[in-house]
């Protein structure tokens, strides 16, 4: 499909794309979860990577020819990323050039939407040193980078579930301490085990996952809820239950942040960019796609086979 190249307007940045991440959000948004205003929902993608090719009236800090990453949220007034050229509001536009060196431009495509999740995700479930961390979807790309960043914050145990038995034998599954199948709610989520319970789960699964999670929390421990891949009915919560045990179950969800507080969302994502620029944080690249196959990017999303992050590839 052709469309007009973007035009930045004032305090806006008009980003070349060389490669743009693929999220289950953009599923969210083809099944019609969260249209878009307008013609903001044609071409889809909410992160890119790439070089600066414009600067719209009074934005500073960025020359044409800058390697940079950018949120391409259509609620936040920018075009969507699966596309050459794509525009953003400077606040959300990250440079790759840190004091710690340069993010390459194809990790940095994860960067806007998956890796600040990851680290947001860990600041609204408030991790500390020493606590323990349950992660839903362990192997995929928020799940894995999560890892790494909680490692880093200094968890003391970083614990996973997946889907299917397959994901338990593959290598990625060596970023945790304990691997369970999601189903084997026994294994992770009764009081007894792992060690009476965890500190932080973090769940992108939704339905049943959460109910089990609030279970698997020891007293002040925390759920945070950021997805529902599979469409599964509201889950009960008791306000009552959670006063009485001490528990928390929150809400993360990105867009909201980018419209509401944007500022949050930026000072999370250049912390993230210098710990990828240093190589303490690695992002797992699972599959690199040319953008006409993302069609069969977003089928592979959904199955859950996928692992790591799923990339486009823009430009040559």
């Amino acid at each position: 499909m052709d469309v007009p190249v973007p035009v930045p307007g004032p305090g806006q940045v008009l980003v070349e794309v060389a490669y743009a991440g693929v999220n289950f959000a953009e599923i969210y948004r083809r099944r019609g979860w969260a249209a878009a205003a307008g013609d903001a929902a044609v071409v889809p993608g909410l992160e890119v990577s790439g070089h600066v090719a414009a600067c719209g009236e009074g934005v500073g800090g960025l020359a044409v020819g800058d390697p940079v990453a950018a949120l391409t949220h259509e609620q936040t007034g920018a075009s969507g990323g699966y596309a050459q050229y794509a525009v953003a509001p400077q606040e959300l536009v990250y440079p790759l050039r840190t004091e710690r060196g340069e993010v390459d431009l194809l990790t940095a495509a994860a960067l806007p939407c998956t890796v600040t999740t990851a680290y947001g995700l860990l600041a609204a479930g408030r991790l500390t040193a020493g606590e323990d961390v349950l992660i839903h979807a362990a192997l995929g790309s928020v799940g894995s980078t999560t890892a790494g960043i909680a490692r880093l914050l200094g968890a003391r145990r970083v614990l996973g579930t997946v889907g299917s038995p397959a994901k338990l034998a593959r290598a990625e599954a060596a970023l945790y301490d304990e691997l369970y199948l999601r189903d084997d709610v026994r294994g992770w989520a009764e009081p007894s085990a792992p060690e009476h319970g965890v500190d932080l789960v973090l769940d992108s699964v939704s339905g049943p996952t959460t109910t089990a999670s609030i279970g698997a929390l020891r007293a002040l421990g925390r759920v945070v809820v950021y997805g529902n891949p599979g469409n599964h009915a509201d889950a009960p919560v008791s306000t009552h239950a959670l006063w009485l045990s001490s528990k928390a179950v929150i809400g993360y969800n990105m867009g909201e942040i980018a419209v509401q507080a944007p500022r949050v969302l930026r000072e999370q994502a250049l912390r993230a960019a210098e710990l990828m620029a240093s190589r303490r944080l690695a992002v797992d690249v699972g599959e690199i796609m040319p953008l006409e196959c993302a069609r069969e990017a977003h089928r592979l999303l959904e199955s859950g086979t996928s692992v790591g992050k799923l990339v486009l590839r823009v430009a040559d």
